[in-house]
Parts: structure tokens; C-alpha cells; sequence
């Protein structure tokens, strides 16, 4: 796996733009793709773990209705393109949960999502039925625009896969009602979803180059090899296929399946593609690997509408693999008959010769095999030098980090010791004075731990700054430009920066924040929301983004 990030890592360095590279890095991408393939299981793993974190924070019996919607929304977010029938049982707890609470924008929320995830299994009677739980007069602008483009897709995918051809055309006619609908909705062109579907819309009329612009600018911002950028790569891809530019073409599928597999999603429609490319240009053995990939990760997603194209080609594949293994063992098995024959022949000319040239053989093997040795011992030394480089540049950052927080900690225990000691001395005083009132009126006061909760946040502040002293400008980075965090006087940090620094510590959960920092679960989960909806990346990648601050991988 560390090889295949370092190919990645390789391609960006080289400052060549990814569509412009040449067959050497096409070939290179490919090789690349296959080691991701090899390696599915470590990324499958990290997902794995990601949701096993999510259902643990279940297990807090203190939990709210609303705190167990939303952990079941996230739920939902890493299962929809890994196991789809996972996701719609999420889902499902959802919308009881909403009718439980009677909360109508939950339900709306809840059953557009539910129609989405349908329409891209191929399920479009699911989705009918889920998206007729929508209460259109509590839809927002934002919402109204998904309810648009979800009615687009159903009857999109039906009028392509319907059999019935006498009502092809009407549900070609709705799809291009609820086109018009959304387009007419938004009246923001800055706004991702309409960027993409202005992009669908060019392709269709054969605006390639129109399209190719506007893939760029939705390129803009997306960190590289993320869900979103899988996605736009495939888009991108399609352009060039109607271009007949079948390089970028394939270079763009290769990007995208990588994506999807560093990310573990199983709803892969790039793979299934560059396979039938690669098959009708020969490449059998690349085009089988691909095909049975696809295939079984369309197995393991439940995804109906991806199998049941993937099926037809990956008869036709495998059976065009089984003709080449055949003709491949038959030429094999003439070569075998070709090689003993000349092997006779050697045999009784090395006879002659054995004699005069054994000293020289033996001396030449030895010098080979010892070359050979040293270029293998040389090769372990380059991978061990490159990752003891790598470890080193790890242990450096949490030695650091370690360091800095041992000895700040000390120093605060330190001194509560000492605060302590004075207040034992202070309360005897008193005592002894009979000073009783004095001793009640500090014993209600509240001030005593207020002031030591601004200590403690400032001393926090203080020391994450000093470990991080560009967290602040490469937080605001991540926002649009309307809504960067601008210090008071005498601020560190604020309240939101103070969530994403314990974030950027590795504190992950709502909970635990919440505890910290003295604030309900409530206020946290809105605080974490608010700040998503102001991200210039996608809202899924934010946090991840603020989690690489000052590390190897920049934002």
C-alpha cells in the first residue's frame, strides 16, 4: 500500500497535469491501479473501522433520538456506496425515529435520501414510493433543488432501462421537466449541483470543450482522490469519450477507480469501463482482472442496476480470457516439445565443451549470482532508507507533540498543587478566625471554577498554537471567503477552533468534545454542522482536511 501512496504521491509531484500525460504514465496509472486491487482488503479494513468507531458512540445510553438520527445519518454516509442494503436499514431507523419525533424536515431529509440511494441501485419503484413521503410545501430552495434532481434520475433510469417503449418517450419528457425545474430553482451558478448538471447538460449537446471547462472549475478545491474527486473524474471521462479522445479517456477511469478503491467504494462504474476498453484494444488479462473485480464488489454493494450490466461483458471477457489461456497453454505445450529438442542438442554440445569451460562457468555464475545479491541487498536498503525517512518524519511529529504536552501538563498539575495547598491554607485561616460566613459565600460562588476554566482554555490555546502556528490560516483556507474566523483582541482560539483543534488532536467523537469543553452534545454536532456548510471542499473531505493540517499530506 505504501508504494501505491508513493505512485500517487509521484504523479502529482511531477508538476505534468494528469491529462496530459503520456502512455508511459498511462501504463504507469494502470500498474498503479493494479497494486490498489491487490491491496483492496487494507482500504476495505479502514472503512471498516471508520464504522465500527460510529456504532461504538451508540452504545452511550445517554444518547438523545436526535444524537442517534444523526450518527445513523453518518452511518448511511459510509455505507450507501460500500453495502447498499446496510444503508437502507440505517435509513429505515431513521425515518422512525423522524415520525417518532414528528419532525417533518427529518422525514423530508430521510426520504429524498432514501430515493436517491434507490435511483442508483436501479430500484426506481422504491424510489417512487419513498420520494412520495416528501412534504413539498416544507421544502426549502436547497431541498426543493434535490427533490428536482431525484425525480430527474428515477425517471431518467427508467426511461433508459424500461422495456416498454410506448412510454419511453413521456418518461424522457418528465426527466426533462424536472431538468428544467431544478435549473430554474437554483439561480445560483456558483452552486455545486448546478455546475454538475449544466456539465451533463453541454455533454449531451455535444459542448465538449464548454463541459471540459466547467469540469475544471468543480475540480477546483476537491482534494485529490476523495469520494467527490472519483466522481468528477468519471464525469470527466465521459467528455473525452464523446470527444473520441480515448487516452484521457482512460487515463481519467484510471484516476477514478483508484479513487474508489482508496476510499472502499464498491458502486464502481470507472473499472467496469476501462475494462471493456482495454478488452476491445487486447488488453484480455488487465480487462479480466477489472471485470470480476467490478463484478464482485457489485456483489457486495447489492447494486442490481451495476450487475446487471456488468454481467453481459464479464461473460464475454471471461470467455475471450479462457480462449487466450487455451491457445496460450497450446503454444506452451508446442514450445515444451521445440525446448526438449534443442535441449537434446545442448546437452550433447556442452558434453564436448564442459571440460574446458567449467572453471569459467563456475567463476561467471558465482560473479552473477553475487550481483544479483547486491542489487536485491541494494534495492532493500532504498525501500528501508526511503521508509525509515518516512517513519523518522512521524516520530518526529508525535515525539514533539508527546514532549510539549508532558511538560505542559506537569506544569498545570504543578501548579494546582500549589493552588490547592494555598486554598487548604486559606480555608484553615478561616477556621480558625471563625470566619464561617466568608467560608460559605466562597464555598457558593462559582467564580473560583470559571476562572479556572479560562486558565485552562487559554493554557490549551497557548500550547496547541504553539504545536500548530498555521492552524488558524490553514483552517480559514478551508472556508469560503464570507465566512474565514477573525480573531478578537486577545483571542488564541475561539469556540469553533476549539472543537477542530481537539479534532486535529485525534478527538473525534461529539461526546467527548462536549465533555471537554463543557458544552451539550447538541451545541456540538450544531457547531461541527455549521462550520461543514461553510467549507469550500466538500462537506465530507472537511474534516479529514483539518485532521492533515500541518502534517505530510498538506491541504
Amino acid at each position: 500500500m505504501k508504494k501505491t501512496l508513493l505512485r500517487i504521491f509521484f504523479i502529482f509531484l511531477s508538476g505534468l497535469s494528469p491529462f496530459c500525460i503520456a502512455a508511459e504514465q498511462l501504463s504507469f496509472l494502470v500498474k498503479t491501479l493494479d497494486e490498489m486491487i491487490e491491496n483492496d482488503k487494507v482500504y476495505v479494513e479502514m472503512k471498516e473501522r471508520n464504522i465500527e468507531g460510529l456504532k461504538n458512540s451508540m452504545k452511550n445510553n445517554a444518547l438523545s433520538k436526535d444524537n442517534i438520527y444523526y450518527i445513523n445519518k453518518s452511518l448511511f454516509l459510509e455505507y450507501k456506496s460500500y453495502k447498499s442494503d446496510f444503508a437502507i436499514s440505517y435509513l429505515n431507523k431513521n425515518l422512525d425515529i423522524a415520525y417518532d419525533l414528528n419532525d417533518s424536515l427529518k422525514i423530508n431529509e430521510t426520504a429524498l435520501d432514501c430515493a436517491f440511494l434507490f435511483a442508483s441501485l436501479g430500484f426506481y419503484k422504491e424510489a417512487l414510493d419513498a420520494i412520495d413521503r416528501v412534504n413539498q410545501k416544507l421544502l426549502t430552495m436547497d431541498t426543493k433543488f434535490s427533490y428536482y434532481l431525484c425525480m430527474r434520475n428515477i425517471y431518467g433510469g427508467i426511461a433508459q432501462y424500461t422495456l416498454d417503449n410506448r412510454h419511453k418517450e413521456s418518461y424522457w419528457e418528465q426527466n426533462r421537466i424536472y431538468t428544467d425545474s431544478a435549473l430554474m430553482i437554483t439561480g445560483k451558478s456558483e452552486h455545486p449541483e448546478y455546475i454538475r448538471l449544466e456539465e451533463v447538460l453541454l455533454r449531451e449537446a455535444n459542448k465538449l470543450d464548454d463541459g471540459l471547462k466547467l469540469n475544471d472549475k468543480r475540480l477546483e478545491g476537491v482534494i485529490k482522490y476523495s469520494p467527490q474527486y472519483a466522481i468528477i473524474m468519471f464525469q470527466r471521462s465521459l467528455l473525452y469519450r464523446k470527444k473520441g479522445d480515448i487516452e484521457n479517456e482512460k487515463i481519467c477511469l484510471s484516476l477514478s477507480a483508484i479513487s474508489d478503491i482508496q476510499s472502499a467504494i464498491k458502486d464502481n462504474a470507472s473499472i467496469s469501463i476501462l475494462a471493456n476498453i482495454l478488452f476491445q484494444e487486447g488488453d484480455i488479462n488487465h480487462a479480466y482482472t477489472y471485470i470480476s473485480f467490478a463484478l464482485s464488489n457489485a456483489n457486495i454493494c447489492k447494486t442490481r442496476l451495476r450487475y446487471g450490466e456488468l454481467v453481459n461483458v464479464q461473460t464475454i471477457i471471461e470467455k475471450a480470457y479462457h480462449e487466450k489461456s487455451e491457445k496460450q497453454k497450446q503454444n506452451l505445450r508446442k514450445y515444451l516439445v521445440l525446448i526438449s529438442i534443442l535441449s537434446i542438442f545442448l546437452v550433447i554440445a556442452a558434453f564436448f565443451i564442459y571440460k574446458q569451460m567449467k572453471k569459467m562457468t563456475v567463476i561467471s555464475a558465482s560473479v552473477e549470482e553475487a550481483n544479483a545479491h547486491l542489487a536485491v541487498l541494494n534495492k532493500q536498503l532504498l525501500d528501508m532508507n526511503s521508509q525509515l525517512k518516512k517513519t523518522n518524519s512521524d516520530s518526529r511529529e508525535a515525539n514533539h507533540i508527546k514532549e510539549e504536552y508532558i511538560g505542559y501538563f506537569l506544569n498545570i498539575c504543578l501548579g494546582y498543587i500549589d493552588k490547592i495547598d494555598n486554598y487548604r491554607k486559606m480555608v484553615n485561616k478561616k477556621l480558625q478566625e471563625r470566619k464561617y460566613e466568608d467560608l460559605l459565600r466562597i464555598a457558593k460562588s462559582t467564580s473560583l471554577k470559571e476562572d479556572e476554566l479560562k486558565e485552562l482554555f487559554i493554557n490549551f490555546d497557548t500550547m496547541f498554537i504553539h504545536l500548530f502556528p498555521n492552524f488558524v490560516e490553514k483552517f480559514n483556507d478551508l472556508l469560503v471567503d464570507d465566512a474565514k474566523i477573525i480573531l478578537n483582541k486577545g483571542e488564541i482560539l475561539n469556540t469553533e477552533l476549539r472543537i477542530y483543534a481537539l479534532i486535529r488532536l485525534g478527538i473525534r467523537d461529539s461526546i467527548k468534545i462536549s465533555n471537554l469543553l463543557g458544552y451539550s452534545v447538541n451545541t456540538i454536532y450544531n457547531y461541527r454542522a455549521k462550520m461543514k456548510n461553510k467549507t469550500n471542499i466538500p462537506r465530507e473531505d472537511f474534516e479529514w482536511a483539518v485532521r492533515q493540517i500541518g502534517t505530510f499530506y498538506k491541504t
